[in-house]
């Protein structure tokens, strides 16, 4: 498979899933009061990829609404 570049913003957060089971995010360096929406949501999502109960509730999550939807298409 060929490497694949991202283009990011300034403002633009990240997060890169690897094969191996580990991550590397990328978020703006943010001083002041004012963090836009999306970075919190990056961070959060970064820490929670960090918390197995976390990431076990995902999946199920996940896994459930995939199969709603195979139902409802079917």
């Amino acid at each position: 498979m060929s490497l694949t570049t991202l283009t990011l913003s300034p403002w633009d957060a990240a997060i890169v899933l690897k094969q191996d089971g580990t991550f590397e995010t990328s978020l703006p360096h943010i001083q002041g009061d004012y963090i836009p929406e999306n970075v919190v949501l990056g961070a959060a999502l970064a820490y929670a990829l960090r918390n197995d109960d976390l990431c076990a509730l995902i999946r199920q999550n996940f896994d459930r609404e995939c199969a709603a939807h195979k139902d409802n298409s079917a």
